[in-house]
């Protein structure tokens, strides 16, 4: 199995965009490379992807954090910057599933923008002041607000779960 690197889209098994960023600088990296009609394209015919934190916040169609970039459009809303009392949230919160493809469990978030908890997309949400979407999924494409690779064995059983999908993805084409 291969994981999306950018230089070899059309070549992989998965795509993960990472999310150590601002998502408007994620945004420029994808238009400044021509990426934006590849990796819609390679969405749209089912390309097993995973955005996490600022990696999920480019798959929305805008975010407060960079107003005038435009996102990949694939999930529906604004990811918006948090309103609680201390900014940027960093910890562990509890995720509380809604899709049955998702477990609930304890997370780590370090973030000051996430998309709220009502959208259309939300599969999983967090209660941590104030409540907001922590997974986002539809049909080949999940994203992330925690930093799984940061959420130990929680976060291992998502990724394993995202690549065990990914897998089954590929070999039922």
């Amino acid at each position: 199995m291969r994981i999306g690197v950018l230089a070899r889209l059309h070549d992989v098994t998965a795509l993960v965009i990472p999310g150590v960023a601002h998502a408007g600088f994620v945004i420029d990296a994808i238009d400044r490379g021509g990426w934006r009609s590849e990796l819609r394209s390679a969405i749209a015919s089912g390309l097993p992807t995973l955005g996490i934190c600022a990696g999920f916040h480019v798959l929305f169609a805008s975010s407060d954090e960079a107003p005038q970039a435009l996102g990949l459009e694939i999930f529906t809303g604004t990811v918006r910057r948090l309103t609680s009392a201390k900014v940027p949230h960093m910890g562990w919160n509890r995720v509380h599933a809604l899709a049955p493809t998702f477990e609930s469990g304890w997370a780590y978030f370090a973030h000051s923008f996430a998309p709220p908890p009502n959208l259309w997309d939300t599969a999983a949400v967090t209660e941590a002041p104030p409540p907001f979407t922590a997974v986002s999924a539809k049909r080949n494409v999940w994203g992330v607000q925690f930093h799984p690779e940061r959420s130990g064995c929680y976060g291992a059983r998502f990724l394993k779960r995202f690549l065990q999908t990914a897998r089954e993805t590929v070999y039922a084409r």
